[in-house]
């Protein structure tokens, strides 16, 4: 799936205002996202959001975490300037707070990337959902995030399951499960289903690395949904494309990302 429009190479990532330190943050940040399942949303959309890259965990309280907060000032600086038509990238910030051990209170943070129109597709094609939690096509990506990281336990995980890009049947069962599960405090037996991504996680402590970051969860023993054979049809041509390209483009020292996405977002077809 491609994008509404073909932004220029002028356009596109627009790094050079920023210091020498954030342009090489921003490498790391586009290359992190395209390693993992983030590869789906900067790769034409096939998923409307993807997170988890650079995560953080700021101490608010008893006093706030001054280093933390250096860092997050310097996410946001890399995140404005990694937009490119309709990919945009924003740091978003959880609501839930944690209290540890040592009675501090902390914030978990996470990178956003974002697919204008797949969000806009996305919402058009749950209009009904979104509608409850005030969020119309039009709404700006940064606010459809903040309505549903906001809504009830229930709607948050339907929500967020939509955006991040999951089978419809997949949301339900995850959605249904997770309300089984709180009424009887039992886990509901599940299957994992993933995509490809370059990044692998060990399946196990010490394990080789095996398992791919694009997961989700579907009933024990439940057969591919058409779907899903959908979602793994339009997969398939952007992670192809991307290890081909991948290989050419990324330098040993991991810089080439922005290069290399620069070309493939602004390419005429």
């Amino acid at each position: 799936m491609s994008g509404s429009t073909v932004p220029t190479a002028a356009a596109c990532f627009s790094v050079a205002t920023l210091a020498p330190a954030d342009r090489r943050v921003a490498e790391q940040v586009l290359l992190e996202f395209a390693d993992r399942e983030g590869l789906y949303t900067l790769g034409g959309g096939v998923k409307p959001i993807s997170s988890d890259v650079r995560d953080l965990l700021v101490r608010i309280a008893p006093t706030p975490d001054t280093s933390a907060l250096v860092t997050l000032e310097q996410q946001r600086r890399v995140a404005a300037a990694l937009t490119c038509g309709e990919i945009g990238v924003f740091v978003q910030v959880f609501t839930a707070t944690q209290r540890r051990r040592d009675s501090s209170e902390v914030r978990n943070t996470s990178m956003v990337i974002f697919h204008r129109a797949a969000v806009r597709r996305t919402i058009e094609a749950h209009r009904s959902f979104f509608a409850m939690l005030g969020v119309t096509p039009s709404t700006d990506p940064r606010e459809v995030v903040l309505a549903v990281e906001n809504a009830p336990r229930s709607p948050r995980w339907r929500g967020y399951g939509y955006l991040f890009g999951y089978p419809d049947d997949a949301v339900d069962f995850f959605v249904r499960a997770g309300e089984e599960g709180d009424a009887n405090g039992t886990l509901v037996p599940r299957d994992f289903r993933r995509i490809d991504t370059w990044y692998k996680s060990p399946a196990s402590i010490g394990a080789a690395p095996t398992m791919s970051s694009f997961v989700f969860a579907v009933p024990k023993g439940a057969p591919e949904s058409e779907q899903e054979g959908r979602l793994r049809a339009a997969a398939a041509p952007v992670y192809a494309r991307y290890v081909k390209a991948r290989g050419a483009a990324i330098q040993p020292d991991s810089t080439g990302a922005l290069a290399l996405f620069r070309g493939w977002l602004t390419a005429r077809r």
